[in-house]
This record gives C-alpha cells, structure tokens and sequence, in this order.
C-alpha cells in the first residue's frame, strides 16, 4: 500500500515539475505511475488532494534532514549540521528541493498557505531556534532570530539555485566545498568579534 502511494506521488512530482500545478492531472499521473485512473483514486480523492499531499511529503522529507541536525553537541555545530543538511537535502532529494523552493505554482499559493501553513514554516521556525540558541550562548552576536534565519535559509536557498538552473556546472564535491565555504564566511560575519577573530580562515571551517 505505502509502496503504491510513494509510486504515485513520485510521478506526480515528475508531473509537476514538467508541467506545473495546472497540467498536473490524476490520468497524467496514472499513466506515468503505469496504474489505472481508479487505483489512483483509492489513494487520493482528487488533483488537490494528491497536490497538498506531494508539497507536505516534502515538506516532511526536509524536516526529517533538518532534525538530524541536532545531533551537534553545541548550538553552533547544530547550526553548521543544518547547514549541511540543507546540501544534502537539495542533493539528494532534488526534485522535492525544486518543487519546494524554486517552482511551486504562485496561483495556488494561497490554498498551500491556508492547508499547510504549519507544513510551510517548518523549516524556518528549526533555523530560528538553532539561531536563537546560538545568540542565548554567545556564538552569534544578539539580533532578530527571525531575520538571521531568514538571511541563512535565502543565502543557501539562492546558492542552489544558481546551479540548478545551469548557471553553474561545478562538480558536487566542487559545490559543497564552495557551499562550506559561503556558509563559513556568512557565520563569520554573524559572530562576535571576539567569536570571528578564533575562526580568520573560512578554510578551516569547511574541513
């Protein structure tokens, strides 16, 4: 039963990123599921059921990633590891990165906000609190939490980005260590000085 559904939802992404909300359909996805148009329907009620349900799986692939995270023994290596998270998230779940960040379809927007609000905010709200915790300890210089979060989520959200659509063609051990390094610089400048002046070498951070 999970294998069927997880079978469906992965050619409703194919679908999706092809061809966007509007030419997702539950026939499209029969076909590229190899099943019948009533087997997808014992699955999923309708187009916008199977939609939410494709955005929210991701939505929960990303968390889980996010969560290993807090394996770090100190708030900033628990902000690093979600930092790498992010990259192997994107790496290896690209299809949910894109669907995610980079192509969800503006004119159903407003029924994602409203159906799965909670869904959406997860990730910022984990990047607040690895901020927040790294600010209460001093590894971060006091700011809005909210605001750095957003600044460290934008900043890599915008890195993938460029390589995805073909503006870069780094191999993916050439793009991690660039990402390490990115990453690096934008904790230096959120350190305290005292903080940054322990840490000169970006290099050194992405060993």
């Amino acid at each position: 039963m999970h294998d069927t559904r997880d079978h469906i939802l992965a050619a409703a992404c194919d679908i999706y990123l092809l061809e966007g909300y509007r030419g997702l359909s539950m026939r499209k996805v029969a076909k590229g599921a190899n099943l019948s148009p009533t087997a997808i329907y014992r699955h999923f009620t309708n187009k916008e059921e199977l939609h939410q349900e494709v955005l929210r799986s991701g939505f929960r692939t990303f968390d889980s990633y996010l969560q290993q995270s807090l394996a770090g023994d100190t708030p900033l290596a628990r902000l690093r590891l979600a930092a790498e998270q992010f990259f192997q998230f994107a790496t290896e779940q690209s299809k949910y990165y894109e669907i995610l960040f980079l192509t969800m379809d503006h004119g159903v927007e407003h029924q994602v906000k409203g159906a799965l609000h909670d869904d959406a905010f997860v990730s910022q709200r984990f990047m607040e609190g690895r901020v927040r915790e790294c600010m209460e300890d001093g590894s971060l210089k006091c700011d809005s939490a909210e605001e750095v979060a957003m600044l460290l989520l934008a900043t890599c959200n915008g890195f993938f980005g460029l390589y995805v659509s073909k503006k870069r063609k780094d191999s993916k051990e050439e793009l991690h260590a660039k990402y390490r390094r990115m990453f690096a610089r934008l904790l230096a400048g959120l350190q305290p000085p005292a903080a940054s002046a322990s840490h000169p070498k970006t290099t050194e951070d992405v060993r």
